[in-house]
């Protein structure tokens, strides 16, 4: 029986079965490259056919067509047009710089920009699927999963977020404080919870989410539910401060409050007599001077600052408009000169 397979012991059959294998390996694995690049390559295509931009602009539409153009020139241009807010001028540009590379870092880059500028102009769900096929592509891409996160969350699918944030962390990013907010969320917009069971539940995370202060503040505001003064005496108040300045009296009375930054903003609105100590705020120790003397005619107005970028906002913000921080807002005082309204009839 051993003789029978003598010949597979040959030095010159192993060689020629070594040969083979690799081979057929090679073979299988040209074609199966082949396979997958004709599938990246149609899919580019479905995916340019779905989101193609209709320009009535002659000029637009010829330099659409002019293949000279160097892709680079292309993507700083479309840059140039989601910067000044022409989206759909910035879309077609990015569409036909998409259909023209072939490189799969190029297709990355210009996937992610294509995403952030249908959410910039406000498209959510369309720069969701935007942000899918670029991860299709590229499962790692952080930039898109980022901002597949804050799409979710602003068309309130706070679970997908969530899930997005996942494979954040699991690509070492991050995400404790972000999971935290949009818990938060959740929370707040749960219509099958009760009130008190909100403020319970938020007032259970923050211990590992000390910003949620002013989310429990700002409910409390808006329901105009009593508020929980040995709680509230454990905020910081410097995070609160435009809240508390214009805090309607009838349902919260600051002045009532020992706490000195509130005995300033009392102070300073001429809720009570002036305090001899240094306030903490020049502002608040202007106004609380001018009200002393009987000028009642300035008032204070805010500045909101991205503590990340360093951008400056007229509103306060959650999650910062420019870099998409969290609760990364620092209030600045400003003094300003009372508005008065006055109600006009026109009969």
């Amino acid at each position: 029986m051993g003789s029978f397979f003598i010949e597979y012991r040959d030095p010159m059959f192993g060689l020629i079965i070594l040969f083979a294998t690799i081979f057929v390996i090679s073979f299988v694995n040209y074609w199966w490259g082949a396979y997958k690049s004709k599938e990246e390559k149609d899919g580019i295509e479905d995916f340019i056919k779905r989101f193609e931009i209709v320009s009535d602009e002659g000029e637009f539409k010829s330099l659409l067509k002019d293949k000279t153009i160097p892709l680079e020139s292309l993507a700083l241009l479309a840059h140039g047009y989601s910067k000044s807010g022409d989206f759909e001028k910035a879309i077609g540009l990015y569409l036909l710089a998409l259909e023209r590379t072939k490189h799969r870092e190029q297709k990355k880059y210009i996937l992610t920009e294509l995403g952030r500028t249908y959410f910039s102009a406000g498209f959510l769900r369309r720069s969701c699927e935007v942000f899918l096929d670029s991860l299709k592509l590229h499962p790692r891409n952080e930039e898109s999963l980022k901002y597949l996160s804050v799409s979710y969350e602003k068309l309130k699918e706070y679970n997908r977020a969530i899930e997005v944030l996942d494979s954040l962390e699991e690509l070492g990013a991050q995400v404790t404080k972000q999971r935290d907010y949009l818990k938060s969320l959740s929370i707040i917009y749960d219509y099958k919870l009760s009130n008190s069971e909100k403020i319970k539940k938020l007032t259970s995370m923050l211990e590992t989410a000390p910003f949620l202060q002013r989310k429990i503040f700002e409910f409390w505001q808006v329901t105009q539910t009593e508020v929980d003064l040995k709680l509230f005496e454990t905020f910081d108040h410097k995070k609160l401060l435009d809240l508390l300045w214009l805090a309607d009296q009838k349902w919260f009375d600051i002045s009532t409050c020992k706490a000195p930054l509130l005995q300033e903003i009392s102070s300073a609105r001429g809720l009570i007599e002036p305090i001899k100590e240094d306030n903490q705020y020049f502002e608040l120790e202007v106004l609380s001077n001018l009200n002393s003397v009987g000028y009642s005619k300035a008032s204070l107005n805010f500045e909101y600052i991205c503590e990340e970028c360093k951008n400056s906002f007229p509103v306060h913000f959650n999650r910062c408009p420019s870099c998409q921080a969290i609760e990364s807002a620092n209030i600045e005082p400003i003094i300003t000169k009372e508005i008065y309204e006055e109600n006009i009839s026109f009969q």
